[in-house]
């Protein structure tokens, strides 16, 4: 069975708790009927709609019996295509970046530490060196 594909337009004209589409990995999903039932509240569907919703929907860490039932609210494919390796990619960026962000503070710290022990030694090597002349 060949599912219908949406664009973009198709999914931000359902955006409302009358009617609300969700784009998650590359298909389409009507989960108006699923609102009230969401364990989170409906505005925080409500707040992913009218775009791809992928990364929202795998930042919350879904169960496999979360993934499960979208599948019930199936209608169709995104022409987008899934978007998935896109923020497999941008998660791996901020993770890189916290790293790089953890290493600089790191280098900062001990550079606050050991500056001032060099003036430190250095002014008593100066003391040492005027004192015995």
């Amino acid at each position: 069975m060949s599912l219908k594909v949406y664009s973009l337009s198709d999914v931000k004209a359902h955006t409302s708790d009358k009617s609300c589409w969700l784009v998650v990995h590359g298909k389409v999903y009507d989960v108006t009927e699923f609102l009230e039932e969401h364990p989170g509240g409906f505005d925080i569907i409500l707040s992913s709609t009218g775009k791809d919703a992928t990364q929202d929907f795998e930042e919350i860490g879904h169960s496999n019996s979360a993934k499960k039932l979208l599948e019930k609210y199936l209608i169709g494919e995104f022409e987008g295509g899934d978007s998935a390796p896109v923020v497999a990619q941008a998660q791996q960026q901020s993770r890189n970046a916290q790293k790089q962000l953890k290493q600089k503070d790191s280098a900062t710290r001990a550079f606050h530490v050991i500056l001032p022990l060099l003036i430190l030694v250095a002014a008593l090597a100066l003391n040492f060196y005027f004192s015995s002349r």
